[in-house]
């Protein structure tokens, strides 16, 4: 059983994953980290809180990250996709559980060493707190079990921009840092989850299992729903999150290829993308690679049994 963290910035859809994996066996959430993203840190940190309060889980820490990128400054966040509260404007009241005293950076490296070759992490947002946990102590790189990130666009367009992904472009710097770690890691981007859409009809046998949990991310998710039929003229959603936790569960779903990867850090058009290198660095009078020269190669989700996804999905958000 994997030993897991969630680093989240919630957000509607990671409500939707957070249910998911509680709710699958296969997975043991050691902690939540928060950072921000779809709305600010303090609000992301409250939806997490009140997530955990609603599935009855106060045995799990969460613990309070990142409120800005490691370079500028939080340029606010999607209240157009996920609502002012980040929740789908449902504005419930907030729970009784708190945060723990221990920064979400500091949790990470702490579980990482007490349990080297255990801990994975399921990145949800923003990579800050990752990188922030890596330049604190490098040698956490060496003892994570996998990262698996949902973010990124190898081989289509991005959603924040033309060229860029929502949680990649939210903090360039960081992502670039944590995708050239030597730790295994995992894409989970736009080329798998804009294939995989969590349709209306399936939404509504979803809401019929009646739970608190339940009952608040199908609350949320009408605000989510209306935003994708404005936006993308589809009837459902996009599986963005929960598709990390799908990853989790069974590998066999997502066809991968590796590829060395660099995010773009200039302010400029394609400022956030993730490029993959599709040549080698290494060999001589390869200069216009040498950008991905000596990084490590990352796993990249580049096809899906999308229906089977949705149909383990389905499953256990109504078990």
């Amino acid at each position: 059983m994997d030993k897991l963290i969630i680093d989240t910035d919630p957000g509607v859809d990671d409500g939707m994953a957070l249910q998911f994996a509680l709710a699958s066996e296969e997975l043991h959430i050691v902690g939540i980290t928060t950072v921000f993203g779809n709305v600010d840190i303090q609000q992301t940190t409250k939806n997490a809180l009140r997530l955990l309060h609603l599935a009855n889980r106060p045995d799990i820490p969460i613990a309070k990250g990142a409120s800005k990128p490691v370079q500028g400054e939080f340029l606010g966040g999607v209240p157009f996709v996920h609502g002012d509260d980040g929740q789908g404007n449902t504005w419930k009241p907030a729970g009784p559980l708190k945060p723990i005293n221990t920064p979400a950076d500091e949790f990470i490296i702490e579980q990482v060493l007490r349990y080297p070759d255990q801990i994975c992490i399921a990145a949800l947002g923003p990579l800050t707190n990752l990188a922030m946990a890596l330049e604190k102590e490098p040698k956490i790189q060496d003892r994570v079990k996998e990262i698996v990130f949902m973010g990124g666009n190898a081989f289509c367009s991005g959603n924040a921009t033309p060229a860029a992904e929502a949680n990649m472009l939210s903090d360039p710097e960081a992502a670039d840092k944590v995708l050239g770690a030597n730790w295994p890691m995992t894409m989970v981007g736009l080329d798998v989850t804009h294939k995989t859409m969590l349709s209306r009809d399936t939404l509504n046998r979803i809401s019929l299992f009646r739970s608190p949990l339940n009952d608040h991310v199908m609350e949320a998710y009408q605000f989510y729903q209306d935003f994708f039929m404005k936006t993308n003229k589809i009837d459902g959603t996009f599986v963005h999150d929960s598709s990390v936790i799908a990853y989790f569960i069974d590998r066999s779903l997502y066809k991968t290829l590796e590829y060395p990867i660099r995010v773009e850090t200039q302010h400029c058009i394609s400022r956030g993308k993730t490029w993959p290198s599709l040549g080698e660095a290494d060999h001589e009078g390869a200069k216009a690679l040498e950008p991905w020269r000596n990084r490590p190669k990352i796993k990249i989700c580049l096809d899906v049994k999308d229906q089977e996804v949705i149909q383990l999905l389905e499953e256990r958000l109504t078990q």
